[in-house]
């Protein structure tokens, strides 16, 4: 009898604080709750063993009710390997969880079979400091709960991908308030890159998208955490600086459920999936000033030197600055992206930049040939020459800078049309 008043009495006391810590929980919202830090009430290993025992929600392969998974992953580095054509995402944790009406009822169970222990007290002072039932009381590795058939596997695997790795173990929690938690640390995923469009490059903005998808597609739903939006939003905030994006600056980040339906648009059956997209623009202000900058200088430098009379080395000024441009282009090219079956604005900016150095080299020769073989001249003899005795050459400078500029407009014009 005794035993049998101590169990009544247990219930009476679990039956009052879930009464007692719903009415707290009431007055926090879902978003407020998430907010706070997870509270941690770990039980003894006894009792978590007990409940492993006791639950075996992954028996079967298909759910016996609906379930609405929640998920949430926190992205810290996206990398590009462009040569290589790889995308890889770093993610410090990713996770999907949902509400298991048993587990409550074998929770309650275990502590019963303990005649109020300690962990009851505790588990209770928990919940009415923290105003929730959210609250870990056990801890699980997920591959062997998996292996064992004690909890679902929801099969939540990353499209496409070419490799996943990571080196801690998955966990699975669950809470106090019946939740079951899949939790994934530390993994790093790589995917074959997508066929970028690089005819902007440098100035070149891309999407992104990645999915994670689950391979049950009958009576599950698929949603974000209401943490998960709360990271979307305090992310969009800070300019997306919490994620790392080596070359790139994220302007866009959302993810988002997406469901589609399988066979036709009438059956029972979809894949749900959470659905991750990027915006990026690559950083090109420092390629401007490293090359393209000095570039434009040297073109400038060699349009200049038309106007310098030939015993100043004109065309040793023009030959320099012509190897300087081949110079500058090879070390551009050291960083190059993946040869494309078309040009982009930085190759057709430096074959115009090629068009209109050597257009001035080959004005330079064409003007020393006509004063060395046609007026009987040299370099040097030439600026003596009274003005009325040239009147050809100053007739021939004239044309040409007049070709020079259509030469250089048309370049510019025609690498318009083409990119």
């Amino acid at each position: 009898h005794f035993k049998l008043m101590r169990k009544i009495l247990f219930f009476l006391v679990f039956l009052s604080t879930f009464i007692f810590s719903k009415s707290f929980a009431i007055e926090v919202s879902m978003l407020e709750a998430e907010k706070r830090l997870i509270f941690q009430q770990l039980f003894s290993s006894k009792t978590c063993g007990t409940i492993y025992e006791n639950i075996n929600f992954g028996d079967k392969k298909k759910l016996r009710d609906e379930v609405l998974l929640k998920v949430f992953h926190n992205i810290k580095r996206v990398n590009i390997d462009e040569e290589k054509a790889i995308l890889t995402v770093a993610l410090d944790q990713r996770n999907f969880s949902y509400k298991e009406p048993n587990l409550e009822k074998i929770i309650f169970q275990a502590l019963a079979v303990q005649d109020f222990s300690e962990e009851l007290s505790t588990i209770n002072e928990t919940v009415a400091i923290s105003k929730t039932k959210k609250i870990v009381v056990c801890e699980y590795n997920l591959n062997s709960g998996l292996e064992d058939g004690k909890f679902f596997n929801f099969d939540m695997t990353y499209d496409n991908h070419l490799k996943v790795e990571t080196n801690v173990e998955p966990k699975i929690l669950i809470y106090y308030d019946g939740t079951i938690e899949y939790v994934f640390y530390d993994e790093k995923v790589d995917y074959a890159i997508p066929d970028f469009d690089y005819r902007l490059y440098p100035f070149d903005k891309h999407e992104l998208r990645f999915n994670i998808s689950s391979g049950i597609y009958d009576k599950l739903y698929i949603e974000r955490s209401d943490r998960f939006k709360i990271l979307l939003e305090e992310t969009k905030k800070n300019d997306y600086d919490n994620i790392s994006f080596p070359g790139f600056t994220i302007k866009r980040y959302i993810s988002f459920p997406i469901s589609s339906t399988l066979v036709d648009v009438y059956s029972d059956y979809a894949k749900h999936s959470i659905t991750t997209e990027f915006l990026i623009e690559r950083n090109s202000i420092s390629f401007v000033f490293k090359f393209i900058m000095p570039i434009v200088m040297i073109i400038l430098v060699t349009y200049f030197t038309i106007f310098l009379p030939f015993e100043f080395y004109r065309i040793s000024v023009c030959i320099t600055l012509v190897l300087s441009l081949v110079a500058f282009n090879l070390v551009a090219a050291a960083s190059k992206i993946p040869d494309m079956p078309y040009l982009n604005i930085f190759d057709w900016f430096i074959f115009t930049a090629y068009i209109n150095a050597i257009s001035v080299l080959i004005v330079t020769f064409i003007e020393s040939i006509y004063i060395g073989h046609f007026m009987g001249f040299g370099q040097y003899d030439i600026i003596k020459v009274p003005r009325d005795e040239k009147i050809g050459l100053l007739k021939f400078r004239k044309i040409s800078w007049i070709v020079l500029l259509l030469i250089l407009i048309s370049s510019v014009f025609v690498g318009y049309l083409i990119i």
